[in-house]
């Protein structure tokens, strides 16, 4: 009886994000995770954890934790509510897999201050690529995807964790349309360089 109720609950807990449903999962003995906190793949499973006191990010293969980032102190997405900015891209956005690559979100706040200011409460978004080949998981590349200082805005609708609106996937590489990207114009679509380290945007957008 207590497994039927575990596993209505869980249930229950996903039903909001139906659609998100194939990019993590959970089973009856299991605590409901956030979207995209968990990565299921074949033969593995991947989870993305971040822990507020330590300011730590880090993923675990099979129930094995690596850090794979510390936030400086004052920085901490929790300090402007956008610590679930954290997850993983869905499945349908990692084209990657094949080479053993996952895409994730990191986000920290833009200012260490007191909130006052310009940015003050602003964010930085990252996307970050990761190998995870072999024993180490190793951070291959980091770029911005949203920006208080740079005034770098993705063209997604709603702006929250789950909106994935702006990204999608072309010749078998990651795009992101934004809004505003600096020096850019109308609207740009940027496409993951193959090294993972920046967004290469066509002539038309410069």
């Amino acid at each position: 009886m207590m497994r039927i109720l575990s596993a209505l609950a869980c249930y229950a807990a996903f039903s909001a994000q139906a659609a998100e449903l194939k990019d993590f999962g959970c089973t009856p003995d299991a605590k409901p995770q956030r979207p995209g906190a968990s990565l299921r793949l074949p033969g593995k499973t991947l989870t993305l954890d971040y822990q507020e006191k330590a300011r730590s990010v880090s993923i675990a293969v099979g129930g094995r934790s690596q850090r794979i980032e510390r936030i400086d102190k004052n920085y901490g997405p929790e300090l402007i509510g956008m610590e679930k900015h954290i997850r993983f891209l869905p499945l349908e956005l990692q084209p990657y897999l094949s080479r053993n690559v996952v895409l994730f979100n990191t986000v920290v706040r833009s200012s260490g201050g007191e909130g006052m200011g310009q940015c003050g409460s602003g964010a930085e978004e990252y996307l970050n690529a990761a190998s995870i080949d072999g024993v180490k998981i190793k951070v291959l590349g980091k770029v911005h995807v949203g920006s208080c200082y740079e005034s770098i805005y993705p063209d997604n609708e709603d702006g929250k964790e789950t909106d994935f609106s702006a990204y999608s996937v072309q010749d078998g590489r990651l795009a992101i349309k934004f809004l505003n990207y600096p020096e850019m114009k109308n609207s740009p679509t940027g496409m993951l360089s193959k090294d993972f380290r920046r967004l290469e945007f066509s002539q038309s957008a410069q």
